[in-house]
């Protein structure tokens, strides 16, 4: 069953619906989505994401949710949390969540992926009660870099590392973290 998590102005954030992963392979399964992810994938590695979504969100209370604009309930893309599970990441990194987000190529520089990541950000501290959140990027993606900036959040150059699941273009890992008092400094005044 369909569960609606949050919504913004324009979003709705929710998870699976029938027919998502139909919409994922025809629109989000693209080189110029996927290329720093690894490329397209298979349609059995999709519907394992698809039921490791599910799993995370009902074993943790967070996955990485569905994003459907409001306006017309076209699904373009994802925005969510997760557990960093890598045993590439730093140390202090394992076990702490991270927040990322995935938009179809005809809906990016719209702010859908900015809206959203403010959404869930919110979250992880405010409903999740995170004492820090991580975002991960390459130096090949400045259109990442540029929304985590507008996040708030601070550049961790000492916890960059090479992580071998990913080509070597989008190696390093470039890592970037809100602290639980930063998030409060910053959204000071405004609701959560």
């Amino acid at each position: 069953m369909t569960e609606i998590v949050a919504r913004t102005a324009r979003l709705t954030l929710r998870t699976e619906a029938e027919g998502d992963q139909a919409v994922w392979r025809a629109h989000m399964n693209d080189e110029r989505v996927m290329a720093r992810l690894g490329g397209p994938r298979t349609p059995a590695a999709i519907a394992e994401a698809f039921a490791q979504r599910a799993e995370n969100w009902a074993r943790h209370g967070f996955t990485f949710l569905m994003l459907e604009r409001s306006e017309d309930g076209l699904l373009i893309g994802q925005c969510g949390l997760s557990l960093i599970e890598s045993p590439h990441a730093p140390p202090q990194m394992r076990g702490a969540m991270q927040i990322g987000w995935l938009l179809r190529a005809d809906c990016w520089g719209q702010g859908y992926a900015l809206e959203a990541a403010r959404a869930m950000r919110d979250m992880a501290f405010a409903r999740h009660g995170a004492a820090v959140l991580y975002a991960q990027t390459s130096r090949n993606n400045p259109a990442s870099w540029r929304l985590i900036g507008k996040l708030g959040m601070t550049r961790r150059a000492d916890l960059d590392y090479v992580d071998p699941d990913h080509a070597a273009e989008n190696n390093p890992a470039m890592v970037h973290e809100q602290t639980r008092a930063g998030w409060r400094a910053q959204t000071e005044g405004k609701a959560p």
